[in-house]
């Protein structure tokens, strides 16, 4: 045999030994959950976006003045890295991001001049906030939410349903867990784009 006729099959077996190297990936796609009730007595909504490509995670929230999703108020934007992925076999992936910049916009006057005077509780520790200015607020919180500084690594989970996904963390807590969740959240997320 020569050199020339036993390239393809090296070439070839490289490439299946890559693919086989890769291991499980999470569903790529956009996902959107439905309009959905938060704060004190549900009196706010919330619609958060998923968008999943390769190891990157993007991820945004609109919160909206009320539980109708109505008038918006803040959005969060997020993109962190896939550090790790396992399938069980079945329709769960436990994987673990490594978190990235956490961009919050306040997108009215009234919730500008709000969190202006009270940065120290739902400011995030920020007093000169300009409307539909981003700021990076990783490390900081922004009452509810507490957001991890980046770099951090996280623990969540993924499920797959006919229509789309779920998470057991994501989007609404961004703590550091020792375990994977047990189970889904009650936030699913419905698939609206590839």
């Amino acid at each position: 045999m020569t050199t020339l006729s036993v390239l393809p099959l090296i070439l070839i077996s490289g490439a299946f030994a890559n693919v086989a190297l890769a291991g499980p990936e999470l569903p790529e796609g956009r996902y959107r959950s439905d309009c959905t009730p938060i704060g004190k007595d549900g009196r706010h909504g919330f619609i958060a976006e998923v968008t999943i490509t390769g190891r990157s995670l993007a991820a945004s929230a609109q919160n909206y003045a009320h539980n109708d999703c109505d008038i918006p108020t803040v959005r969060v934007s997020y993109e962190g890295t896939i550090a790790e992925v396992e399938q069980d076999g079945g329709e769960r992936f436990d994987f673990v991001q490594e978190t990235g910049p956490f961009d919050y916009a306040l997108l009215s006057d009234d919730i500008t001049a709000y969190y202006n005077n009270n940065s120290d509780t739902a400011g995030c520790g920020i007093d000169d906030w300009q409307t539909d200015v981003p700021r990076n607020v990783a490390g900081r919180i922004c009452a509810p939410f507490s957001f991890p500084a980046e770099g951090t690594l996280l623990k969540d989970s993924l499920w797959i349903h006919d229509d789309g996904i779920a998470f057991g963390y994501l989007p609404t807590d961004w703590s550091i867990h020792e375990a994977y969740p047990q189970g889904p959240s009650v936030i699913h997320f419905l698939r609206v784009g590839d």
